[in-house]
């Protein structure tokens, strides 16, 4: 699994300290270079910088969300004539939530506790969209 996401670069968006290490570890164990923000702040900041191959965002993310993220990511897509396949992360199951997310911009759904797997596969899977859609 160690090449899985090789020369891939993910943002984590992530306010827990523990998931986002936990994140981290999974990601870059599969082979991908991964940068990581507590915030949606320092996300829009680290996106404008350097915009990643993904980004894998937590929903509750402490005074803001995952919907307000997503929002202004894709604006900054529509300008830049750019797009990043962004998975939403959520800990919550209320009915709608996985339909909102993908309204608001999400292209993938994970429920945690996730499995490594799965989130490794939903990025290999949205890529290889990307690459498809591309061509």
């Amino acid at each position: 699994m160690s090449s899985d996401l090789a020369n891939i670069t993910i943002l984590v968006v992530e306010d827990d300290e523990d998931t986002r290490e936990l994140l981290q570890t999974v990601l870059t164990e599969a082979g991908a270079h991964v940068v990581t923000a507590a915030s949606v702040e320092a996300a829009l900041a680290s996106y404008r910088t350097a915009p990643p191959d993904v980004i894998v965002s937590d929903m509750r993310l402490g005074s803001s969300d995952g919907y307000n993220f997503i929002t202004a990511i894709r604006e900054y897509n529509k300008e830049y004539r750019g797009f990043t396949p962004a998975i939403a992360l959520t800990g919550f199951r209320y009915p709608g939530d996985e339909d909102r997310a993908m309204q608001a911009g999400f292209n993938g759904y994970i429920h945690k506790p996730f499995k490594p797997e799965d989130l490794i596969l939903t990025i290999t899977r949205l890529l290889r969209e990307q690459r498809r859609d591309a061509a």
